[in-house]
């Protein structure tokens, strides 16, 4: 039996994502994915655009819950075709009068410009039979161990090929290598390269069969 932490695997559910817990997954990684300019207002905007970007219109949205309905973990993912609304919800919140600098707003919009074109590259590499992890999250230990081993079963059953992510210098992804993942590309974004460090790109693949 699989635990998260001192929860138990047959104590928790597999739900449809609730988007009014789409807070809380910003709240987990904002200390990771937070940029350096800019007030909390402006760095939770940010965040908060980064995760709705993972999200796709699709029923691959998934969250594991306690039995008392807390969020332990999440994970979405995407088809080739599906479709982020993410871009009005950045535009609308950017657009506000005096929100935002425009020193902010162009940081912002280069983060929006490197999330749409890695997206881009990665479903340029698959096809209708490929799905794309686009955001995991685990809120306890372990749990996001029991969510994602559940849902790779769901994904085999359902007669998808491969298993496509994307990732960046900034992660740990040398993981993805260690744990039956193949590098498929491997690319500089200029845009990042600070003096003396480049920054790199990577889309792995996984095989579901």
């Amino acid at each position: 039996m699989h635990s998260c932490g001192a929860v138990a695997a047959d104590t928790v559910t597999i739900q449809p994502f609730n988007l009014h817990n789409l807070s809380l997954i910003a709240d987990e990684v904002f200390p990771c994915w937070s940029p350096q300019a800019g007030d909390d207002s402006f760095k939770r905007f940010v965040v908060e655009y980064i995760v709705r970007n993972n999200i796709f219109e699709n029923e691959y949205r998934f969250e594991l819950d306690a039995a008392d309905g807390t969020l332990l973990a999440a994970a979405f993912f995407a088809r080739k075709g599906d479709v982020c609304t993410s871009g009005t919800w950045f535009t609308e919140g950017i657009g506000c009068a005096g929100r935002f600098s425009e020193d902010l707003k162009t940081v912002a919009d280069g983060i929006r410009t490197y999330l749409e074109l890695m997206d881009k590259k990665t479903f340029a590499l698959m096809d209708e039979t490929d799905i794309k992890l686009s955001l995991f999250v685990g809120r306890k230990r372990g749990c996001g161990a029991v969510l994602f081993d559940s849902l790779w079963n769901r994904l085999k059953s359902e007669g998808w090929k491969n298993l496509y992510l994307w990732t960046d210098c900034e992660c740990n992804w040398q993981w993805y290598g260690k744990h039956g993942f193949t590098l498929v590309a491997e690319d500089l974004y200029k845009p990042f390269c600070r003096a003396g460090t480049d920054y790199k790109t990577y889309i792995f693949k996984k095989s579901l069969r």
